[in-house]
């Protein structure tokens, strides 16, 4: 980055996420700092337990709970196609009418991952770890102009998290079907929802996992 005069250790900051945090790391986020986009964030540290969705399985948001409320795509006569391989974590109604889904997103595909770095973290989870992936997170609350019929759910609050680190670690943790916690750093101006909803949002997570 032009003018930068500061370096990062990667290592040290992978090894801190890689031993696992019980609580925001101030030292750790200052180092963080450093290497996310300037803005304004809401920081949290969340307990996930991801599930690898198959898109256009049953359990793709895309195919079955966004077609159930905004039907199939009047153009192309499809469901939204992603592209990218995610997972799915915590999904629950809120208040009236209003329900949470939270997705983790990788950033590059799972044939990239190494094998031996999988393996490594599922014994590392089975053995009662609990390592730390880091993600830039967006919350975006949408709610189609009309619908039909009377669904419980007509607003959905998508909190999506797009991991910086921890690609090995999220992929492990799907395999053997453990928790593991993950470091939130919201990017509130990059959210659909006001600060507000979003404040709202971290403190349900905060208390709820």
């Amino acid at each position: 980055m032009g003018g930068a005069n500061q370096k990062v250790s990667a290592r040290a900051v992978s090894d801190r996420l890689r031993q696992g945090l019980e609580q925001i790391d101030t030292e750790l986020l200052d180092r963080i700092s450093e290497v996310v986009p300037p803005g304004e964030y809401l920081v949290s540290l969340l307990r996930v337990r991801p599930r690898k969705v198959s898109l256009g399985s049953e359990d793709d948001y895309f195919s079955n709970e966004q077609v159930a409320l905004w039907g199939i795509d009047g153009f192309w006569g499809l469901p939204h196609y992603p592209k990218i391989e995610y997972y799915r974590s915590l999904t629950m109604p809120l208040e009236a009418g209003s329900g949470l889904f939270e997705f983790i997103i990788s950033m590059y595909p799972q044939n990239w991952l190494q094998a031996e770095r999988v393996s490594y973290y599922s014994d590392y989870i089975q053995g009662g770890r609990n390592p730390t992936a880091l993600a830039l997170s967006v919350l975006d609350i949408k709610q189609p102009a009309n619908w039909e019929g009377d669904p419980e759910i007509n607003t959905h609050w998508c909190l999506a998290h797009y991991l910086i680190d921890g690609h090995h670690k999220v992929f492990a943790a799907s395999q053997v079907d453990a928790p593991i916690t993950l470091l939130s750093l919201l990017a509130m101006e990059e959210c659909i929802a006001t600060k507000s909803e979003t404040e709202r949002m971290v403190d349900f997570l905060t208390h709820v996992q």
